[in-house]
């Protein structure tokens, strides 16, 4: 029978080592959500820019890719990091993996990977 020490040293020593890769691992995250959501914001901005000139709808989505997503990527980083940090270690391990396991699923069903 494992004892209780032994079952919190399987979760406490994982977790351990991601705080010190949550920047790391929130940044991946990030990214997973930016990539499942991608093509619904560029097909929204697709539909909001599509009676206007070419080269107006080229310079709204280069300004899209480069600031949009920019600060999207900037600000829920910081989001998911501040979100990660308050989780205890059972938590983490729990969040982490589920959140990578959902991810992986919407990105193999939209055929993105």
């Amino acid at each position: 029978m494992v004892s209780v020490f032994k079952l919190m040293h399987w979760i406490h020593v994982p977790a351990l080592w991601m705080r010190s890769h949550l920047f790391e691992i929130a940044f991946g995250i990030t990214a997973m959500i930016l990539v499942v959501a991608g093509p619904f914001i560029n097909g929204f901005v697709k539909r909001l820019s599509g009676r206007l000139h070419w080269l107006l709808r080229y310079a709204l989505f280069v300004l899209l890719s480069t600031v949009g997503y920019g600060l999207l990527t900037h600000f829920g980083l910081q989001g998911m990091r501040n979100l990660l940090i308050r989780f205890t270690d059972g938590q983490l391990l729990g969040a982490v993996l589920a959140t990578h396991l959902v991810l992986a699923w919407l990105l193999k069903r939209g055929n993105a990977i």
